[in-house]
């Protein structure tokens, strides 16, 4: 399977640095645009699947990407972080150590860690693997997320600088061949 990634698009909680979480805001004009520029690039592709989260931001991404038209499948278990008690709350409120950690499952803030995304995008994974084994899949997702997947792919051998300064970019698409 061939996975290509992309990650939602500007909304207000990026232009005012706030922990977006799931809320449920639309994106900003920058946003619309990013994903117009976004789907130029992506008519160079081919896919066959579009899977979004279903949190707003993405699905509106993605509907805006999708120069195919094909049916997009929403899967919660893409969807963004679970940002428990900080959503809505400045990022610089978020303690990073525990927010990456790879040895529990919440924070004391009781948001998700990137353990806990790790392990439901690998079920996530493990099921598209199987279901398009021969395909190529768009995923239109958060940043959270995007960590993850690329994480799974590299086997999370990764020095952990590496993996707390990954960052996908909202105007960046990740193409990964044989996922």
């Amino acid at each position: 399977m061939n996975l290509i990634v992309i990650r939602n698009t500007e909304a207000p909680s990026n232009v005012n640095y706030i922990v977006g979480g799931r809320s449920e805001e639309s994106l900003t004009e920058r946003g619309i645009m990013q994903a117009k520029e976004l789907r130029k690039k992506l008519e160079q592709m081919n896919y066959d699947v579009i899977i979004t989260s279903p949190v707003n931001r993405a699905v509106e991404t993605a509907k805006i990407i999708n120069y195919k038209n094909i049916s997009i499948i929403k899967d919660e278990r893409i969807t963004e972080r679970d940002s428990g008690d900080l959503l809505l709350k400045d990022r610089n409120l978020v303690n990073k150590t525990e927010w990456n950690s790879m040895k529990k499952l919440r924070t004391r803030d009781n948001a998700e860690t990137l353990l806990a995304l790790v392990n439901r995008t690998n079920e996530f994974i493990k099921e598209i693997r199987k279901k398009y084994e021969n395909k190529t899949v768009l995923i239109v997702t958060h940043n959270s997320i995007c960590r993850a997947l690329w994480m799974i792919k590299n086997e999370k051998e990764k020095s952990k600088e590496e993996i707390n300064s990954f960052y996908h970019n909202s105007e960046d698409i990740k193409v990964y061949n044989n996922y």
